[in-house]
C-alpha cells in the first residue's frame, strides 16, 4: 500500500476539522443537569461525566483540564466500590492560575487574575446524593465520617510492627489486628488506621486487610470535616460502644 503524502494527512485532518466544526454548530444547547463550569453543588457522577464529555466535545482534550475548570472523572480512589451500604466515586477539579491567558487577555494586553485556587478533589456517595469537596486526604476521611461513623475510634497498627512484607500484610501485623481490631470492624471493605509519618501519609486504597483504606494516623490530628447534609443509610457497623474500643485514635504500643 503506498505512503499517503503529507498533503494528503493534512487534508483528511482539515475534513475531519470542518466536520467537528459542522457537529458541533448543529449540536443543540446543552441542556444536561450539571453545567459546563466549575460547581460546588451536587451532582450524580453520570450528570458530571456527561458534562465533562459534552465540554470535551465542544473543545477537544487539549489542556482541557485547566481550561474548562470542570469536574472530570479522577483516578479510582476506592477499588472496592462499594463499602457498608455507601459508595465512593471521585472527581478532580483544576482550578489553578492560566497565567498565559492572563498575559495575553482578550485584546492582546494583560488582564488581571480572577483564579480561585489550585487542584481540588471531589468524593460521592451516589445512593446518599451526597458529596464532600476538599483534598484527597480530606475527602477520603470525611467519606469515612459519613460510612463508616466510628473509624477515628479504632486502634492504630504500631508503628514498630512491620506491616506489610513485598506486598502483604505480615503474620505479627495480622495477629495484632485480629486481636485488638473489633470484630463488627473485621468485615469486607472496613478501614484500618496505622501509625504513619513524614512523607508515606497517604491513605492507600484497598490496604486493609478486608479490602478497605489503610488509613495514615496523620488523619487523627486533623478535625472531622462536616459535610454537606445528605440521606444516609444505616451503617452495618456504626459506632462501637465506648466499652468495646481497645483505644482512642493512638497507638496502643504509645
Amino acid at each position: 500500500m503506498p505512503k499517503q503524502r503529507p498533503a494528503e494527512g493534512q487534508l483528511a485532518f482539515d475534513l475531519d476539522a470542518m466536520i467537528h466544526e459542522a457537529d458541533v454548530a448543529a449540536a443543540p444547547p446543552w441542556a444536561g443537569p450539571a453545567p459546563l463550569h466549575f460547581t460546588v453543588d451536587y451532582y450524580s457522577p453520570a450528570d458530571l461525566t456527561a458534562a465533562w464529555d459534552h465540554w470535551i466535545f465542544l473543545h477537544g482534550h487539549f489542556d482541557s483540564h485547566a481550561k474548562s475548570h470542570m469536574w472530570h472523572p479522577g483516578t479510582p480512589i476506592d477499588p472496592h466500590g462499594e463499602a457498608n451500604g455507601h459508595e465512593l466515586v471521585s472527581f478532580s477539579v483544576d482550578l489553578g492560575c492560566n497565567r498565559w491567558k492572563h498575559e495575553k487577555g482578550e485584546n492582546g494586553r494583560p488582564e488581571p487574575c480572577a483564579c480561585v485556587g489550585g487542584l481540588l478533589d471531589q468524593a460521592i456517595c451516589e445512593p446518599c446524593q451526597w458529596h464532600v469537596i476538599g483534598t484527597e486526604a480530606e475527602i477520603i476521611e470525611a467519606w469515612h465520617d459519613h460510612a463508616w461513623p466510628g473509624w477515628r475510634d479504632l486502634p492504630v497498627v504500631p508503628a514498630h510492627i512491620e506491616a506489610r512484607n513485598q506486598g502483604k500484610w505480615s503474620k505479627k501485623a495480622l495477629a495484632w489486628i485480629r486481636d485488638n481490631y473489633p470484630d463488627a470492624w473485621q468485615i469486607e471493605g472496613a478501614p484500618l488506621i496505622t501509625d504513619r509519618g513524614g512523607v508515606g501519609t497517604r491513605h492507600v486504597p484497598g490496604y486493609s486487610p478486608w479490602g478497605g483504606f489503610d488509613i495514615s494516623s496523620t488523619a487523627l490530628d486533623r478535625a472531622s470535616v462536616t459535610p454537606p447534609t445528605g440521606r444516609r443509610l444505616p451503617p452495618i457497623a456504626g459506632p462501637l460502644p465506648a466499652a468495646a474500643r481497645p483505644s482512642t485514635g493512638r497507638s496502643l504500643a504509645d
